[in-house]
């Protein structure tokens, strides 16, 4: 073969047009694939759908996509989280369990974000679980987190109508699906490990003829729904944290002379209290002086927002503040974060 030759053979090949019938067969057969694609699409895309709704609705999934921040054993963290008016607290202790107190008042906002936050920490499964009053502001979004994640143990009001609030009877029909161990809050019940304890300082044995929970179930009034609250300390190393829930200046002056009257059996060293949560959203039904000056905080916690009820109160303020307590408020900071070690704590 001559250059000649070999050069005319390795011009390339002009492709061949193709007619109007092939092109429109082509066409075709690029517009059936395109289908087939976006139908397999739709199709996963809902089935997908379909089975998170099982597990996780889809009004919330937003609240999933969401960075873990798991807390490293041996250490504390207690997050007062902002639900606006209303309580909802999470506690990763030490050992590597967990516990809820409330969820806030059950909006689709407030549901959103303490599904967020337990998802953030890696909160799958919740340990302890703990409705701390009747009241909506605490309960209602207890209905979601029961609904959403796996509960081992509740404790709960002992509260014989659970019709007293809408929310509250959300709550106990819930809870009783999810086959979680029921505890009543009492006076010393809680749990007590090498590392840590928490314990129910009030309401009373549910025995209690005169009790805050005779009271309730008698006649459930605002003042003896808020004072059928869980009042809980929790202790670890050096650091101690008492939440307060709804309670009124009765309880807290009870919880006072208890200790007063008999310290060395007393549950809980009320004197070293470094973190307290101020009563009922520092309503001034909640107003208690002398019990903030013998507990004397390090650091007072008040979970607060928008509400009727002229909360949080000026003369309440001003007891927490004469303690020489520092003062941290939800509806200023956002979320409040202790992350605690056994020598102490910090504040994010």
């Amino acid at each position: 073969m001559n250059k000649k030759e070999q050069k005319t053979n390795d011009k390339p090949r002009k492709k061949r047009k193709l007619t109007v019938k092939e092109r429109v067969k082509q066409r075709r057969k690029k517009a059936i694939i395109t289908a087939v694609v976006s139908a397999t699409a739709i199709v996963l895309v809902s089935v997908a759908l379909i089975v998170l709704n099982v597990f996780i609705p889809v009004k919330y999934l937003a609240s999933y996509f969401v960075v873990g921040n798991r807390m490293k054993n041996g250490d504390l963290r207690v997050s007062f989280i902002d639900v606006g008016y209303g309580d909802c607290i999470i506690i990763e202790l030490p050992d590597g369990k967990n516990m809820l107190i409330d969820a806030g008042d059950g909006r689709y906002a407030t549901n959103s974000k303490v599904l967020k936050e337990l998802n953030k920490r890696d909160i799958d499964e919740i340990d302890y679980l703990i409705c701390s009053s009747v009241n909506g502001e605490h309960c209602g979004g207890l209905f979601e987190v029961l609904k959403y994640k796996t509960v081992k143990s509740i404790f709960m009001p002992y509260c014989l109508n659970r019709y007293v609030t809408d929310e509250f009877r959300d709550f106990c029909e819930q809870a009783e699906k999810s086959k979680a161990e029921i505890i009543y809050s009492e006076y010393k019940k809680g749990i007590k490990t090498n590392d840590y304890f928490f314990t129910v300082l009030s309401p009373s044995v549910k025995e209690f003829e005169n009790g805050e929970y005779t009271d309730l179930n008698t006649n459930p009034s605002k003042p003896n729904r808020n004072n059928a609250s869980a009042v809980i300390w929790l202790e670890f190393g050096n650091t101690s944290f008492l939440f307060t829930g709804d309670v009124e200046s009765k309880i807290l002056e009870s919880i006072a002379l208890s200790y007063e009257i008999d310290r060395e059996n007393y549950p809980a060293d009320l004197s070293k209290c470094n973190v307290v949560q101020i009563a009922n959203h520092g309503n001034n039904a909640s107003a208690s002086p002398s019990f903030y000056d013998l507990i004397k905080p390090e650091t007072a916690v008040l979970s607060v927002g928008d509400n009727a009820d002229g909360s949080p109160s000026v003369k309440v303020i001003s007891d927490v503040l004469n303690t020489g307590a520092d003062l941290k408020r939800s509806d200023e900071r956002g979320n409040i974060v202790f992350e605690v070690s056994p020598s102490g704590y910090i504040i994010k």
